[in-house]
């Protein structure tokens, strides 16, 4: 059964997260955040096959943006992966925490909160995985990676309320 626009995401009863839809949203959240700190978890050496694998395939694309040399290509790819992987978790974070603190059945400070701590926790695991480090800078990358994913979902969200 589909969801209708406006729809609670709220069982019968009031309690938040008691909804299929609500879980599902609350189940697709957690299974991202272990998806990206499963990547915290590759060892220095295999994450680097793996951004060399992507460069291989962008170099054509980096090269036109002016970006040049194996460094400066590794550099963007390993960035652009935490934008993307945090923009997806800001799109996912709308319908887990947004709509439900709009709604009244969370704090607003909650998915915030957890939004700026998933990026934090991801660092530190990094931190202790051998040849791998951890970075201020890279948590900074993925709050605006959060933050844009979340503004998309929005203006989505937006979107389609004018247009029904």
């Amino acid at each position: 059964m589909r969801r209708k626009s406006g729809e609670s995401t709220v069982s019968k009863d009031g309690r938040l997260g008691t909804s299929t839809h609500h879980r599902t949203w609350v189940l697709v959240f957690c299974l991202w955040v272990a998806f990206v700190w499963g990547h915290s978890l590759v060892q220095g050496p295999q994450s680097s096959l793996e951004s060399s694998r992507v460069v291989a395939v962008v170099a054509p694309l980096l090269n036109a943006l002016g970006i040049t040399g194996e460094a400066a290509m590794s550099f963007a790819v390993r960035k652009t992966a935490h934008f993307l992987e945090y923009a997806v978790l800001g799109v996912l974070a709308m319908p887990t925490f947004l709509v439900p603190a709009r709604e009244g059945r969370l704090p607003r400070w909650l998915g915030p909160l957890v939004v700026i701590l998933v990026p934090m926790a991801d660092e530190t695991i990094q931190r202790f995985v051998p040849g791998r480090e951890s970075s201020p800078r890279d948590v900074l990358i993925d709050l605006c990676g959060a933050a844009a994913g979340t503004f998309v979902a929005i203006l989505v969200t937006r979107g389609r309320r004018r247009a029904a």
